[in-house]
């Protein structure tokens, strides 16, 4: 028999840590912080999530601020 357990489901061991990163002048000539992320790393996987989240945060940030929306679409639901 199996026996359903409901609770959040959390990380155990995270700890947060500052991710390194770089100041880089983009093909526009806007100074940008890049993340860097070593392949080796055993929490490779974490960092990446944490910053693809930093990423779509900022992408929404800036949505919001040129469109009045925060997922950047038209607003056709059809």
């Amino acid at each position: 028999m199996v026996r359903i357990v409901e609770k959040r489901l959390g990380r155990p061991g995270k700890r947060r840590r500052k991710l390194e990163s770089r100041s880089l002048i983009s093909a526009q000539g806007k100074r940008v912080q890049a993340i860097r992320l070593d392949a080796e790393s055993n929490s490779f996987g974490e960092d990446l999530l944490t910053s693809f989240a930093r990423s779509v945060s900022r992408a929404r940030r800036e949505n919001k601020l040129l469109l009045g929306r925060r997922d950047g679409a038209d607003g056709d639901d059809a």
